[in-house]
Formats: C-alpha cells, structure tokens, sequence
C-alpha cells in the first residue's frame, strides 16, 4: 500500500495534501534552514487518527514531522529525512476552563490568539512569553522553552500534564491526568506533573522538537486578571548598572513581570509608523531599559499597590540613587499604560509581527545563564558581528529574569532581510560563530535548534549518548522528525 493511501485510509482523502503550493508551504519556515522535502501533508483531527499515523509510519517506515503551529522560526519543523508532515493544527479545541483551580484543557493547535480571547472574556490572563505570534501553539511555545515574563516560581513551567503518543505508537498520560479517566472521576485533575512514582515523563517531551513523541493536549495554569496595575521603568547608559536593581526588585517579590530590554528591541515593539518613528525611538531610548510591572488582585487592591510601590522607590532611593525611578517613558508617553497589557497577550494579528517589522526577518541566539554574567556575553556577540560588518546598533538584545532572578534567559536579535542571500548567509555565520564562541564561555543553550544541535552536543557527548538511549526506546525505528537534535 502506498503511503498516500494508507493515510487516505485514515484521515479521508481531503486531509492529505501534495499539491505543490502546500510543499512549498509547509517545507520552508522564518528560519536560516535550507526547504525541507516530503512527500505530503497529513491532517488528523482526532486523537485516535494521529496515533493510527504513527502506527503506519512504524509498519511503512516513514519520517513523520509534528507541527501544531500556523508560523514556525527555528528550522526543527522542517523535514530532514522525507516522510510526511503532520499537521495537528485542527486539533485545536480549548476543551474546558476550570475556574477553581485556574487550570485550562486544551488541545495542541489552540492558539495564543485563541486562549488569550477566551482567558479574556472570562476575567483571566495566560502565563505567557513576551510577545508571541498570534498563530503560534500555546503548548509548543512551552514544550520550546519559551519563558514567560511572570515572575513568580509557581508560574515557571505552566504546563501541568499532556498526552503524547511516543514515536512507538503508544498512547500516553503524564502526571496527575494519567489517574483514572482524566475529567471524569480523577481527583487529581491534571494539576501535577509528576509522577505517579519517581518519574515525571514529561521532561522528556521538553525541547524535543517533535522527536520523541506527538503531543496532543495539554493541562496549563493561567492567572487572574489584576484589579490594578501600574509600570515602572529604570533606564540604563550600561547593561551591568541594571543588574543589581533587578535583583533587589525581584528578591523583594514586589513585581509580578519584570524584563531587560535594550533600545533596539524596545523601539521595535513601541513603534506604530514604520520606519520613522522606530528610528526616533531608537535614538531616544536609553541603551538599556528595565521594565517592572507591578499589580494586585481584587481584595484590598490599593493598600497592595501602595505597599509594592512604597518598597520599589525605597529599594531605589537607598541603594540606587544615581537611576531614575520613571513611572512613564519620556520619549513615548502612555508607555505606563501600553506596556503592560502588551506582556500580557500575544502581538496584534493585524499587525506585522513584530520581530518582521524592521527588516522582514529575524534570528534569535537564546540561552540561559546569570544575571551578573550577561554582560561578559555581550563583547562576545558584538565581536562576531564587527566581524562581518553587521552593524552593533540594529542588534536587539532581551533579558528575561527566571523564577524571581534565580537565572535569566538572554536573546540577541538578528533583523535582515530575508530576500537579500548575501545577508541571509551573514546572518548565518555571525549566529554559527557567535553560538560557538558564547558556548565556549559557558552559555547554556537549552534550545538546541538544527544549525547549531551539532555545536551544543558536541559540548555534551554523555547526554546525547544518554538521549540517544531514551530515544531508541520511546521511537525504536527512528520515525519521528530524524535529523534533529542529535539524532
């Protein structure tokens, strides 16, 4: 049986795509990856039609390639090695919002643009990353370690329990959703995600890129709407003069977001008339800005944000005196006002993303490591970018503080154009040369994407032998999205 009739079989000829406007579609990506090949797109909307294509894939032995996800930036969506791709996009039901508990079931293609409007309508907000696209996947964004800009430890890791269907075919459950039938008898309702026993499974499903199992739904907290919120803002001539500060803020606990950000990135998200104005703001910003959200609940609202605000402008006044405390941005009034609801929601549909706005087209470089070590990083960066005349100005910069400072997330930002192959190739040496020369000093790259997998593992043999094993086990014929990692 061909493998077009064997997925007909399953999904009905309407869900199995090849015409060659969907090869070109789903084979290319935002990212500097070369166009993946395949031979067709399959479209399951049931739990138990993605599962029988997983078993067929094992009988036939083809690569299946998971995407849930409208837009895609990274290259690990991409096939390496033929196969097919499977789209769960239609998966996409937010199945239940549980109030009590601040908990939401919803299925692998919901949205951020579909839970942030459902959370909204009901009084709540997601945990959520700065800024995504509105099409992207609310549970890949978390399975990818994309950090939210909260900042309390309970919210560090929203997702709670999944299912997934592991490359073997088998269906299954983590966490506290695998006790009983999940919503219908279980007490434990899918809040905890580990065990039952000593292990939690789902560890192995984050930053797999789709290699080790098919996720399909998943259990994610949320939080309430504040009653009241208010934003505050300390600009910095220096990335190191706003390290202290944010550790005092954060372990004082009187923020709920909190983020670095530099002038180029800050200018990106502010801007409303292109190109302009994002090059008045540029010029104005500081170099550097650190930007706190305060805000508080519906009971006694006011004596909890006179409290938090009393303590920041202490924190500042008696440790900080030679930074501005601002409430406003001199250079962007109604910023105070602005900015916070942005943290809190996905970026406008209608609106050209905002990473794309400036030159078409962006590459990230993210790691983890410390808040006082980020600024030995930066001369790093800045070196391998002189080093192909890119110039230091247009490179964005984002500091994302993890569980009240304990750690940070660090991206650089590479806008180009997309059209333009000569900068494409630029762009590709300074992210291969700059990974390798921030490895060297010890960045954690916890997201290995495909040009730079081989570079981080290199870095790691004994875990990628380790991963290979686990691999081996959950996808014994290696069907699922080969190529990646190290796989």
């Amino acid at each position: 049986m061909a493998i077009k009739d064997g997925l007909t079989e399953i999904v009905g000829k309407d869900n199995v795509l090849d015409s060659p406007d969907i090869i070109e579609r789903y084979g290319r990506d935002h990212s500097l990856e070369r166009p993946g090949l395949f031979t067709c797109v399959v479209r399951p909307r049931t739990v138990a039609e993605t599962q029988k294509i997983i078993q067929l894939a094992n009988e036939a032995m083809f690569a299946v390639v998971p995407q849930s996800s409208g837009i895609h930036f990274n290259g690990c969506t991409l096939p390496k090695e033929g196969g097919v791709v499977l789209d769960l996009s239609q998966m996409n039901r937010i199945v239940e919002i549980v109030e009590d508990s601040r908990v939401a079931y919803l299925q692998v293609g919901v949205t951020w643009e579909q839970f942030c409007a459902t959370l909204d309508a009901k009084g709540y907000i997601p945990i959520i990353p700065l800024l995504p696209h509105a099409s992207r996947s609310v549970i890949m964004d978390y399975l990818e370690r994309e950090q939210p800009v909260i900042q309390n430890h309970e919210s560090a890791e929203p997702l709670l329990s999944m299912q997934v269907i592991w490359g073997n075919g088998e269906l299954f459950v983590t966490g506290s959703a695998s006790v009983g039938n999940f919503r219908s008898g279980s007490l434990a309702d899918g809040v905890c995600p580990t065990g039952p026993g000593c292990m939690s499974w789902d560890t192995f499903l984050y930053g797999a890129q789709g290699t080790i199992g098919a996720v399909t739904w998943g259990v994610v907290e949320f939080e309430q709407k504040p009653t009241l919120c208010r934003a505050f803002f300390i600009a910095g001539d220096t990335l190191g003069e706003l390290i202290e500060p944010s550790y005092s803020i954060l372990r004082a606990g009187i923020c709920n977001e909190c983020l670095i950000i530099n002038n180029v990135n800050l200018a990106t998200i502010l801007t409303e008339k292109w190109p302009a104005q994002f090059h008045t703001l540029r010029a104005d910003l500081a170099p550097w800005t650190l930007i706190i959200v305060q805000n508080a609940p519906d009971y006694r609202p006011e004596e909890k944000m006179q409290y938090q605000e009393d303590a920041l402008k202490n924190i500042m006044l008696s440790s900080f005196r030679q930074l501005d405390l601002m409430d406003t941005l001199p250079v962007m009034l109604g910023a105070e006002k602005k900015i916070p609801s942005m943290l809190r929601s996905h970026w406008p549909k209608d609106k050209t993303y905002w990473k794309h706005a400036h030159k078409g087209a962006c590459q990230d470089i993210t790691f983890i490591t410390t808040l006082e070590q980020v600024e030995n990083y930066l001369p790093i960066v800045f070196l391998v970018a002189s080093k192909y005349d890119y110039p230091i100005s247009n490179i964005g910069g984002y500091i994302q503080p993890l569980q009240d400072g304990h750690a940070c997330q660090v991206q650089f930002n590479f806008y180009f154009d997309p059209d333009d192959k000569t900068e494409r190739e630029v762009i590709k040496a300074i992210y291969l040369d700059s990974a390798a020369a921030l490895i060297e000093e010890k960045a954690y790259f916890n997201r290995p994407y495909p040009l730079i997998a081989n570079i981080v593992y290199r870095k790691h043999g004994e875990y990628a032998a380790l991963l290979k094993r686990f691999k081996k086990h959950f996808d014994p014929n290696g069907i699922l999205n080969p190529g990646n990692l190290c796989f």
